[in-house]
């Protein structure tokens, strides 16, 4: 078991419901958030060690909250994860300073090896 907390930002239920139940399965802790806006309370309130963050999502869009915790000197490391990866988009948050960039559906192993390289660790 990890001592690692994972903050799932996602505004789709069932898909974020998934993802929780992934990380968890993974052995690290997940917390979840519907939109930037909870995202951003729960930075407030909770120290998380990375962020799966869901690009297209209404209201503040991934990347608008990734710009914003980054102008206020957030460094967490932040995987963004999309069903639709347009060009332009991989190009705004890799300038964000990106740890990775999947796609959805999201790929257990893929996670796995993402997670392993953010945290230096064997899972």
């Amino acid at each position: 078991m990890s001592d690692k907390t994972i903050l799932s930002v996602e505004n789709d239920l069932d898909v974020r419901e998934m993802i929780v139940d992934i990380v968890e399965s993974l052995g690290y802790t997940c917390l979840q958030a519907a939109s930037a806006r909870e995202a951003i309370e729960t930075l407030r309130k909770t120290t998380v060690d990375l962020i799966l963050l869901d690009i297209h999502m209404p209201g503040a869009r991934g990347n608008q909250f990734l710009k914003f915790i980054r102008g206020r000197g957030t460094r967490v490391p932040v995987i963004v994860v999309s069903g639709y990866l347009q060009r332009e988009v991989v190009r705004q948050v890799t300038e964000l300073e990106v740890a990775a960039v999947l796609s959805k559906p999201i790929r257990v192993k893929r996670l796995a090896e993402e997670l392993e390289k953010v945290f230096g660790t064997e899972t």
